[in-house]
């Protein structure tokens, strides 16, 4: 019923993360908690007002610790230079700072930006800063995590429930009836991964795999490996650990193979690193979301904004099961993205 995979969990995955995570030549300011990034084209000291076609552009993730989202930035960077939008990328260095992310918020809607682009960390406390922007008549676009804002124009990414369900399904089937699985995910709080936790205990139960527990580990690599850990030590038969971030897969991986057990690990977002992983047969699979394009309709969808188009209240970019058949091809695309932001 289960399957063997080998358990290499490289702790060369960091060093993979970084690798996508480049200027390109573009000047970066950062502090102790913030890196925010000009890609307008034009030197970030320039003669203040609109670019050349008149349209200014912020955009705030989580954080850029993650190739998840540097490969957002990747997309958003090269839509940007395409279309001559001035493009302010910036985030809190840790996802979980909320506080920063409010700041930063703050600090573009100060710079007069037209359109604020926008993955919250935590929805009740970035929203006051999210009416301010709309206040000041700046149009927000909720960006992979949606927003409870009244009067943000749209909102563009993966349906995670869904997509989180799709990826289980799949698991679980590989796994099969009977089987016990423990799920990780993303911070208590985190409406993203409030969806995905609903959408993997769905597709598990569907398939008859038991859930043994539903723990956060704050999507990272260590919290998810201390957890595994916890969980691989209080549980004596576990066949597979499904997360809903890719980067909690690979400290799952990790505990297993410290554990010495063959429990499957099955991850979420479809990382480099991770994909590669899939490749490997080290890790079971993923579920691919397209960040990169997440980036690009972020800035296409601020030119038809400003331009007075209509756009759809859901722009869905997309997902896809990444396992062992179609692995190479999925990581030859990404490879070609992730370089475009070195």
């Amino acid at each position: 019923m289960k399957k063997i995979i080998s358990m290499l969990c490289a702790a060369t995955l960091f060093a993979s993360v970084l690798m996508g995570c480049g200027g390109g030549g573009k000047e970066e300011a950062s502090s102790d908690a913030a890196t925010a990034e000009n890609t307008s084209g034009e030197d970030a000291s320039a003669e203040e007002g609109k670019s050349a076609d008149g349209i200014k552009v912020g955009f705030v993730v989580k954080s850029l610790a993650d190739q998840y989202w540097i490969l957002v930035k990747a997309g958003a960077e090269a839509a940007a230079e395409e279309n001559g939008v001035d493009l302010t990328f910036i985030a809190p260095n840790a996802e979980g700072d909320v506080a920063k992310q409010v700041e930063n918020i703050e600090t573009l809607i100060a710079a007069g930006v037209d359109v604020l682009c926008i993955a919250p960390s935590n929805d009740e406390t970035v929203l006051p800063a999210l009416e301010n922007a709309v206040k000041a008549g700046i149009k927000v676009i909720a960006v992979d995590t949606d927003s409870s804002l009244e009067d943000k124009v749209c909102f563009i990414g993966t349906g995670n429930e869904a997509a989180a369900k799709e990826g289980a399904l799949w698991a679980g089937e590989q796994v099969g009836e009977g089987a016990k699985a423990i799920v990780l995910r993303g911070r208590l709080g985190d409406a993203t991964h409030d969806a995905r936790e609903a959408g993997v205990v769905a597709g598990l139960e569907e398939k008859g795999v038991e859930v043994l527990e539903v723990q956060a580990a704050d999507s990272t690599e260590e919290k998810g490996m201390s957890v595994s850990e916890n969980l691989l030590q209080k549980y004596d038969d576990v066949d597979l650990i499904i997360t809903t971030a890719d980067s909690m897969a690979t400290g799952a991986c990790n505990a297993v193979e410290a554990a010495g057990k063959d429990t499957l690990v099955y991850g979420f977002d479809g990382t480099l690193p991770v994909a590669e992983k899939v490749e490997a047969g080290e890790v079971l699979g993923t579920t691919a979301q397209h960040p990169y394009e997440m980036g690009v309709l972020g800035i296409e969808t601020a030119i038809k904004i400003m331009n007075g188009e209509e756009v759809d209240a859901v722009i869905d970019s997309g997902q896809e099961v990444v396992n062992s058949e179609n692995a190479a091809d999925f990581i030859a695309d990404l490879e070609s993205k992730v370089g475009s932001a070195e």
